[in-house]
């Protein structure tokens, strides 16, 4: 089993030519989507819309996200992990088995042993992609229009999160248009309900962070800590 390479409080090596990244558990999800951003803006990964949940307990008990149409959920890109058991036992993926490896993905925190770190496999996005809000308000049919939603919703193409409160489409605004015109037409969608943005700034967005605001919010834990030097999670190529 490879030893663990020092940084910060975990694992924190990564080679993102290889979409993968190493990741101590308990990095932050928004520090880890600036260590991906900062690295390149073509790879993503499928975690919660809160910048500040810790990864850890985020895998260990599935991982649910906005691009879980297309990718699944955030447990499903786990591709190896070190885990400390009950009798003191440093394991890895081939250590621990199938059954553990499996049960640590979901299964819930803290039941199995202690996950040290994992191996995330990181997914492909579209260089720009759109999100989009429409308000109705109740004198509007509303009621007729979620009636629809619910219809049309598991139906739409993979690249396409549509929910109650604000979706996102893994492309641009044209795209959606179309689609929204074909599957959903009383949403009536224009383009001046769609913003594009690079994936990195809806990651903002739907942390009620302002999209021009600079991406290392992601790495404020909330007590002032936003330095990439002292971050759990750095991403490089592997030695």
């Amino acid at each position: 089993m490879r030893k663990s390479s020092g940084g910060g409080g975990g694992w924190s090596t990564s080679d993102v030519r290889g979409q993968t990244a190493w990741v101590g558990s308990g990095t932050m999800l928004g520090e880890v989507y600036y260590a991906i951003a900062n690295k390149t803006s073509r790879l993503g990964f499928p975690g919660s819309v809160g910048p500040t949940v810790g990864i850890g307990g985020y895998l260990s008990g599935g991982g649910f996200d906005l691009m879980l149409r297309k990718h699944g959920l955030a447990s499903d890109h786990v591709l190896d992990a070190t885990m400390v058991d009950a009798k003191g036992r440093l394991l890895d993926r081939a250590a621990m088995k199938a059954d553990l490896f499996w049960a640590i993905r979901g299964g819930g925190s803290g039941n199995f042993g202690i996950v040290l770190s994992c191996k995330l496999r990181l997914v492909p996005i579209p260089a720009t992609v759109t999100v989009f809000t429409v308000h109705r308000s109740r004198n509007q049919s509303t009621t007729n229009l979620l009636i629809k939603w619910q219809r049309v919703a598991p139906s739409l193409p993979s690249d396409a999160f549509l929910h109650v409160v604000v979706p996102l489409y893994l492309d641009t605004r044209a795209g959606l248009i179309a689609i929204m015109a074909d599957t959903f037409p009383e949403l009536n969608v224009t383009a001046s309900d769609c913003t594009e943005m690079m994936w990195i700034q809806s990651v903002l967005d739907f942390a009620f962070y302002s999209t021009g605001k600079p991406s290392e919010m992601l790495l404020d834990r909330g007590n002032g800590i936003g330095d990439p030097s002292g971050s759990w999670m750095r991403l490089a190529r592997s030695s």
